[in-house]
């Protein structure tokens, strides 16, 4: 295959849907040689701030002078983006042979009576694949949904968990209460292996604690109130407390995110402790010996993660988020409470049918008067007129627009002055918001084909 037919076909095997259960994977991953037990395995489950969290903790790694692949769920730009190695997406020819590969085992495995594999699960395997032979020095693994029965648990040995952020999203697979949910998402943390816990509810972090001490897994819980701002500019990042840390600095300036940098520095500290036996790789050098203060400041000062409040423009001030869900809104209402308090705030939603997007309205009517609504270039978009239709209730003005860029563009024709606009739903929009501002994703290789 080449690069457009094997996403032709990983298109179609998509149209299976979702398929929680590791039966299919197991058997693909025998079939394929293990790859994932030639993997140092940093395993990453929550809700919401996992990207992140995946992101701060690839970045100290990477200062660290680590090789560090980086599987990521879903994606903002490009099909390849979703497995990268120190930053760089897998380039379209190794997408092409890699994924060649796994279709073949996967079409051997049905021709032996074996249910063939889920699109998730082949893209895993190809990860998999494809980071033992770049020879990762680590790989940070981001779970696609739950934890217990998604396709990237079956590593029986990861060198660290860490459960982030914990809220009612995908409620029809994971449970209605937060204690199950967190039943699902602790199904990651593995007999006698460590375990970072960012849960935040109590109940949610009471449940992971238990699954822990069951298990003989050491655990450490960083809570939000671990960390103490000292500085935050819009334009200028964060600084902030943490522990023994002191004037930390990110330049992602969600208010969420001094909290994600400081479960992923609690989680470096845990890799500290690594002796060579907890290592399924040997590692020329253990991250005892490398992990600095130094390293682990310059780590969190460099990460980067798009779509995550993140500042466009600056007059107006145009800002993208993709928050999908309840508590992903509340972290956007804090944000937009802390930095755009002193401006009238436009927002703009485009959001799926199956997220409680009603509560999500009322959530955000107490930064805006104004909503602008619009319907993702998905299947499970909701519709602008039904988006406008539940706003009216919880907004002085809504409009629908036909399309993103017309939502973007009434969005500025209204706002001229002292106005935010603030753009936020679904992940599948956060490339659209790049389009229409001229910017670029980060990968060359991307930016030569689009």
């Amino acid at each position: 295959m080449n690069y457009e037919e094997a996403i032709s076909y990983i298109e179609k095997v998509s149209c299976s849907g979702i398929m929680p259960g590791l039966v299919r994977i197991q058997a693909l991953l025998e079939k394929t040689g293990h790859p994932e037990m030639d993997c140092n395995v940093i395993h990453v489950a929550g809700t919401n701030g996992k990207g992140s969290v995946c992101t701060y903790i690839a970045s100290i790694l990477m200062q660290a002078g680590y090789k560090v692949g980086r599987y990521v769920s879903p994606t903002l730009f490009d099909y390849r983006e979703r497995i990268q190695v120190n930053g760089e997406w897998i380039s379209r020819k190794d997408t092409a042979y890699w994924m060649s590969r796994v279709r073949e085992v996967d079409e051997r495995m049905q021709s032996e009576g074996i249910e063939g594999a889920s699109a998730f699960e082949q893209e895993t395997v190809m990860a998999f694949l494809y980071f033992k032979a770049m020879a990762c020095d680590f790989v940070v693994l981001e779970t696609g949904m739950g934890g217990r029965l998604d396709a990237t648990n079956v590593v029986p040995k990861p060198v660290l968990s860490v459960v982030t952020s914990i809220g009612m999203d995908h409620m029809h697979f994971l449970g209605n209460t937060i204690e199950a949910i967190a039943v699902e998402k602790g199904g990651i943390i593995k007999e006698k292996r460590p375990v970072v816990i960012g849960a935040g509810r109590q109940k949610a972090v009471d449940t992971l604690i238990r699954i822990s001490l069951e298990r003989q897994s050491e655990y450490a819980v960083v809570g939000a109130e671990d960390v103490h701002m000292t500085y935050a500019d819009l334009f200028g990042g964060q600084q902030f407390d943490f522990g023994s840390y002191k004037e930390l600095q990110t330049r992602m300036v969600g208010r969420c995110q001094p909290w994600n940098a400081a479960i992923a520095v609690k989680a470096v500290e845990m890799l500290g402790k690594m002796t060579a036996t907890d290592c399924p790789v040997q590692l020329d050098v253990l991250p005892k010996d490398v992990l600095s203060e130094q390293v682990v400041r310059k780590g969190i000062a460099s990460a980067y993660w798009q779509g995550r409040f993140e500042v466009m423009e600056k007059n107006p001030s145009l800002i993208i988020d993709g928050a999908h869900n309840p508590d992903g809104v509340q972290s956007l209402v804090d944000s937009m409470k802390a930095y755009l308090s002193d401006k009238l705030v436009i927002l703009v939603m485009g959001v799926f049918a199956d997220k409680d997007y009603r509560q999500m309205l009322e959530m955000v009517s107490d930064c805006s008067d104004t909503l602008i609504a619009f319907k993702p270039d998905n299947p499970r978009g909701l519709a602008a007129e039904q988006l406008k239709e539940a706003a009216e209730p919880f907004f002085k003005r809504t409009l629908a627009a036909k399309s993103q860029a017309e939502a973007l563009a009434i969005a500025r024709k209204i706002g001229e002055g002292n106005h935010a606009i603030v753009c936020f739903g679904s992940l599948s929009t956060m490339a659209g918001w790049y389009q229409l501002t001229g910017r670029k994703s980060l990968d060359e290789e991307y930016r030569q084909n689009y």
